[in-house]
């Protein structure tokens, strides 16, 4: 076997893995909420387990924008796309943030290493990691000329989340994309889950939080009690922890 072919059937696998597996509720709500011919964004893309179902949703008349800064994973996933010939997805090599430039990205590996948590947020120990200095965008000047509305958005960055919603701005008001993304309190500093929720309800967003695998109004999210962490920074109570949201935008 390849290590081409090898790829490929890693990718697949991740994919089949985070559906039927790790995180099967919120797959289940993509698929269900993307239509074909949409356009969506994949912010944080890793290592594809989400961009493979989301680009098989919005189909040939829909589109994926995605983003990834760590530039392994970049690789990774942009010899994935060409290997399976997606020609739905458009993949940058860099981060999101509300302005653009670039930051500088903490990866908590070695260098050469990847890492899921890899963040532009700070973090107190950075003894067992290594800075990488990245491209960022930011989505309302990135897109401003788009030829169609933004209709869903899943995000993944480590403690960044209010920084990209803040550079969405417009495309929140205008477009009002259904969201989905990972926020704990654990990788944020100076803010806390709570302020990125009422960002998106000052927007005129309804939020809803994963609990045990069911769609929770945010009303219900208690942050001591589905964020609880001890003083090394690990979840206390994993049957009860909380970190996927979803918010919708208001008819009204």
């Amino acid at each position: 076997m390849s290590k081409t072919d090898f790829s490929r059937i890693k990718f697949i696998y991740r994919a089949l893995k985070y559906r039927y597996k790790d995180d099967a509720p919120e797959l289940k709500y993509i698929i269900d909420n993307i239509q074909p011919g949409d356009s969506a964004l994949d912010i944080g893309a890793h290592k594809g387990g989400y961009l493979h179902w989301v680009r098989k949703r919005v189909g040939s008349r829909g589109s994926v924008t995605a983003f990834e800064p760590q530039p392994t994973l970049y690789s990774y996933l942009s010899n994935a796309i060409e290997a399976y010939g997606y020609k739905n997805v458009r993949l940058h090599h860099a981060g999101v943030s509300s302005e653009e430039g670039s930051m500088q990205l903490f990866i908590p590996k070695a260098e050469g290493l990847t890492s899921p948590g890899a963040t532009f947020e700070q973090r107190d120990d950075t003894t067992n990691g290594h800075f990488i200095t990245v491209p960022v965008l930011q989505l309302d000047k990135l897109l401003a000329n788009r030829e169609r509305p933004i209709n869903f958005i899943k995000m993944d960055v480590e403690g960044h989340e209010l920084e990209v919603f803040r550079g969405a701005s417009e495309i929140l008001n205008n477009d009002r994309p259904k969201l989905i993304f990972e926020c704990e309190n654990r990788h944020l500093n100076s803010i806390k889950v709570e302020d990125v929720f009422e960002y998106l309800t000052g927007l005129n967003y309804k939020g809803y939080f994963f609990l045990n695998g069911k769609l929770t109004p945010i009303e219900q999210f208690n942050a001591n009690q589905h964020q609880a962490i001890d003083d090394k920074l690990e979840i206390v109570d994993k049957k009860n922890y909380a970190n996927n949201f979803v918010f919708e935008p208001n008819m009204n």
